[in-house]
């Protein structure tokens, strides 16, 4: 971290601190004075609200004295009754009202008059409703004053859907003054009534507005919360507003922004100052130095400038000038060891990616191609495990000088072209041209002729070859990572097709490689019992009797159709699934031994493959031995082949497996005899009991050119105790051939084709009939 970026992580959270501190105080300072400011406007609506309630509710009391005074009772009571009076009544109420509410059109009033045994003398009521009756509220004044012989009565009524003020008086019949007789007959009750309509409008929209809780005691109640206020309406009713606490959170809130606005751009304001003045006479001097020391070792500059400066800075800077010349000698030597292999002093897998990341960006500038050879030896690690790995050095040290000669021409006509060692026996060539692939084939194929017939060194001769995958930018990746990954996946692809050749990446590949993920994928989940099953060689002895069969494994895959073993069993021992099929073909052919010795008699024999990678475990002897046991096999009716390549993995384990399998009475078997490299000394070391002559061996030695070397190598096998089986016999003359050198069992098409369980019986009735037995 540079001392600029340093200077700016260390001041921005000690002025975050200081100038949050500082906010929070000024904060709660003010937060006092936003809760009395919203008392105050709180207290102001509730006066207002008082002053609306008194104007609306004055009417009642209005219109109470101007009946009263006006006359209209007593000519009411003294007429007959009749509908002139009721009209005459109710004209007189209409003049009345319209007086009071003059300035409210849409305000209710209503009047009613009852005697004094509670009867309905008159009902009045202004409002647009033509059927409108007496509210439940009046004509329960109406009846507690008859009842209770009360004279005067205010009441203020309230609930959910409107608020209502009703007076009433309770009069003498005849005197029109408050009743005092004893007779409730003689008295008549009247009241007037109206609707608080503003009143409730305001005290709705208060309550909206303060999220409140609103109480109506008959007196006023203890200050439990601050921010709240009691009214008085009348004598004995009071109004108390209780605002629900997250009013004050928007003004709080407002007042918390603003002071964060504040206290932010007074702080970016100090911090910009103080970065300035700190990074103009502070930093920028050792920023330049930096600079300069950056550029220098960068290769920009062949040294940092001088300086007169009599500051530490510049007296550093002299320092640094001084030294540099021996600084930037070891710094050139060690960038040189970090980018070059040790062994071969080619380019290493650090250089390798710097150049080819260098040369796809000059090649879609300059629009040429780039081409990737992927280079992998092939047998590598047999000269490694045979010869020793110091011979394995000595390979790739020529080697890596005859890659660098077969490209000397190329950067002397063009110079786009380098060669390194990423790891190991694997090489890459990063090709910059103008032809599409014709310059990218001619150097694949000058290595192809290195390899031709293998590969001479000064003190070695190596049986090795070479393998390529080449990709080309554009057409085959547009990256680096692509061109990679699939210059590697056609080199697989040479070294499936034969080895020591090149392929270039195709769609045909990639799509080989789709194929091959999806046989490791389906692997992964295969019901062995519904997908594969086994098919069966038989083998002869050399009077035709049948004395045993090879089993072999067949997978249909419902996804995949026929996959031959050839193609799966390689990528299940890769991926570690081959135990489970291992496991399933073992069991299932010790299960189909009693049919098969029912059929060609006790002596019969199984054969299975095994693989190499299954015998460095003892859980493989262990599992062969607990199935032997619990199906019953006898001795040596079992017999495991294991290819040449086994090899490749000889080990102390892998001896100990194989004697504690024969020891457990199973045969031992070397499949495909006479391929690869393994010494003929290995039928020494192996704990075998048959060679089984590859096809190709046995088409070899059956042709009059090598007939000779036939008798004397059974006679080899034979001095060894060891019998001999010759597999891919493919006519009468091979099998004759091979029966008078001494061969000892007899396997090809020239006998029969693999069957399945279900076929050999047919098959051995058409075959004992032909008179073979």
């Amino acid at each position: 971290m540079n001392l600029n970026k340093r200077l700016v992580l260390l001041l921005f959270p000690i002025i975050l601190f200081g100038y949050g501190i500082a906010t929070f105080f000024v904060y709660q300072y003010q937060k006092s004075s936003v809760i009395e400011l919203e008392q105050a406007k709180l207290e102001q609506r509730m006066f207002q609200l008082q002053s609306v309630f008194k104007e609306e509710s004055s009417a009642v009391d209005n219109a109470m004295a101007l009946f009263l005074e006006g006359g209209y009772l007593s000519d009411f009571l003294t007429s007959a009754s009749s509908s002139y009076r009721d009209i005459a009544l109710s004209q007189g109420l209409n003049v009345l009202t319209s007086q009071i509410l003059s300035n409210k059109p849409n305000s209710r009033l209503s009047f009613a008059l009852y005697n004094g045994s509670g009867d309905e003398l008159f009902y009045y009521e202004r409002s647009a409703d033509p059927f409108a009756t007496i509210s439940n509220e009046q004509f329960g004044v109406t009846q507690k004053m008859i009842a209770h012989h009360i004279t005067s009565s205010w009441e203020l009524f309230h609930n959910s859907s409107d608020i209502s003020v009703v007076k009433g008086r309770l009069l003498d019949r005849v005197a029109l003054l408050p009743f005092k007789g004893r007779d409730i007959n003689d008295s008549v009750q009247l009241s007037f009534a109206v609707r608080m309509d503003q009143f409730s409008d305001y005290l709705s929209t208060l309550e909206q507005s303060y999220n409140a809780t609103l109480v109506w005691p008959n007196q006023i109640l203890p200050v439990e919360n601050v921010f709240a206020h009691s009214i008085q309406l009348s004598p004995n009713q009071f109004l108390t507003i209780k605002p629900n606490a997250s009013v004050l959170a928007r003004p709080l809130l407002n007042l918390r922004i603003q002071l964060i606005f504040v206290a932010f751009f007074l702080g970016v304001i100090t911090y910009g100052l103080l970065i300035y003045l700190i990074s103009r006479f502070i930093t920028a001097p050792i920023s330049a130095l930096d600079n300069e020391l950056t550029q220098v070792m960068e290769y920009q500059k062949e040294n940092i400038s001088p300086t007169e400066s009599r500051s530490e800075i510049g007296q550093l800077s002299k320092k640094f000038y001084v030294l540099f010349e021996q600084l930037q000698n070891n710094l050139k030597k060690t960038h040189e060891m970090a980018i070059t292999d040790t062994l071969t002093s080619l380019p290493n897998r650090f250089r390798f990616y710097e150049y080819a990341k260098s040369a796809l960006i000059k090649a879609e500038q300059d629009k040429r191609f780039v081409s990737l050879i992927y280079i992998d030896l092939d047998n590598f690690k047999f000269v490694n495990d045979k010869l020793g790995h110091e011979a394995g050095d000595d390979l790739l040290c020529f080697l890596a000088n005859d890659l660098q000669r077969l490209i000397k021409p190329i950067l002397q006509s063009q110079g786009g072209c380098m060669v390194s060692r990423l790891s190991g026996d694997e090489f890459a060539i990063v090709l910059t041209h103008k032809v599409a692939v014709d310059e990218a084939d001619d150097l694949a194929q000058s290595v192809v002729a290195l390899f031709e017939r293998g590969y001479q060194s000064d003190h070695y001769y190596f049986p090795v070859s070479a393998s390529m995958g080449i990709a080309t930018y554009p057409a085959d990746g547009h990256n680096l990572k692509e061109l990679i990954a699939n210059a590697d996946m056609a080199m697989y692809n040479a070294k499936r097709s034969g080895k020591n050749r090149y392929k270039h990446y195709s769609e045909n590949i990639a799509s080989a490689a789709r194929r091959t993920k999806s046989i490791e994928t389906q692997l992964k989940m295969i019901d062995c019992d519904k997908e594969f099953s086994l098919v069966y060689m038989p083998y002869t002895s050399a009077n035709m009797q049948i004395k045993g069969f090879e089993v072999l494994i067949r997978w249909h895959s419902a996804e995949l159709g026929e996959i031959h073993p050839d193609e799966f069993i390689p990528i299940a021992e890769q991926t570690g699934t081959y135990a489970k099929i291992d496991h399933w073909v073992f069991e299932t052919a010790f299960k189909s031994l009693p049919k098969i010795r029912d059929v060609f008699g006790e002596e019969c024999v199984l054969s299975i493959n095994i693989s190499a990678a299954e015998l460095g475990h003892h859980v493989v002897l262990d599992r062969l031995i607990e199935l032997k046991e619990q199906y019953g096999i006898e001795d040596k009716s079992i017999e495991l082949e294991l290819t040449e390549t086994f090899s490749y993995v000889q080990t102390s384990s892998v001896f100990d497996v194989l004697n504690g399998l024969q020891k457990a009475g199973f045969s031992i078997a070397i499949d495909d005899f006479g391929v690869g490299y393994t010494p003929l000394l290995h039928m020494i070391d192996y704990p075998v009991d048959k060679v089984k002559l590859d096809k190709v061996l046995t088409e070899r030695v059956t042709n009059p050119e090598y007939a000779k070397l036939l008798p004397a190598l059974i006679e080899l096998c034979h001095l060894q105790d060891i019998v001999v089986t010759a597999e891919g016999i493919e006519n009468t003359s091979q099998y004759k051939n091979l029966r008078e050198a001494g061969c000892d069992f007899f396997q090809g098409y020239w006998l029969s084709k693999p069957m399945t369980l279900d076929e050999l019986e047919n098959w051995y009735y058409v075959y004992s009939n032909k008179g073979n037995l």
